[in-house]
């Protein structure tokens, strides 16, 4: 039997033995990591005492605070702008704090949009635990509130 294209009997051998080879492709340990450092960091929580100084529930947009609502809270070092998130002052199941009312809040302190922000995790106030975020920095819904939780002590404020 003749070939038609000599040529190409070069090339079909050359690719039938590329395809029956084994091919392993290196491998390397890959490391991610984000190029946007955590929100959230627990081993860099703390706690704070002092009494409730004013109580914003919905900021505007000249007070230049992160989004949700947000408890000013007198230090023995201070005045601290404790951050609770979206959920935790509205809807059923709703917290409420008043100015003089003594809190213990639990979270990690950051800057946003220039200014220095306790993102609060966990809030006491009057005997109660209430949990604000997760141990990840992440927002619980007001839903999750309501059922109670393990560090909630049930009832509201």
């Amino acid at each position: 039997m003749k070939w038609r294209f000599p040529v190409f009997g070069p090339f079909v051998l050359l690719a039938l033995s590329l395809f029956a080879l084994p091919i392993y492709a290196q491998t390397a340990a890959v490391t991610t990591r984000t190029a946007v450092p955590p929100r959230y960091d627990i081993t860099k929580e703390v706690k704070l005492s002092g009494t409730v100084s004013n109580v914003v529930k919905a900021p505007t947009r000249e007070m230049k605070m992160v989004a949700g609502s947000h408890l000013i809270v007198a230090t023995k070092s201070g005045e601290v702008d404790a951050a609770l998130g979206q959920f935790a002052m509205r809807g059923k199941g709703a917290l409420s704090f008043t100015p003089g009312q003594q809190v213990e809040v639990t979270g990690v302190m950051k800057t946003e949009k220039g200014k220095q922000v306790f993102v609060t995790r966990l809030v006491q106030a009057d005997g109660h635990t209430y949990t604000i975020r997760n141990e990840h920095g992440f927002l619980r819904a007001h839903q999750s509130r309501e059922g109670g939780t393990a560090a909630s002590k049930g009832g509201q404020l």
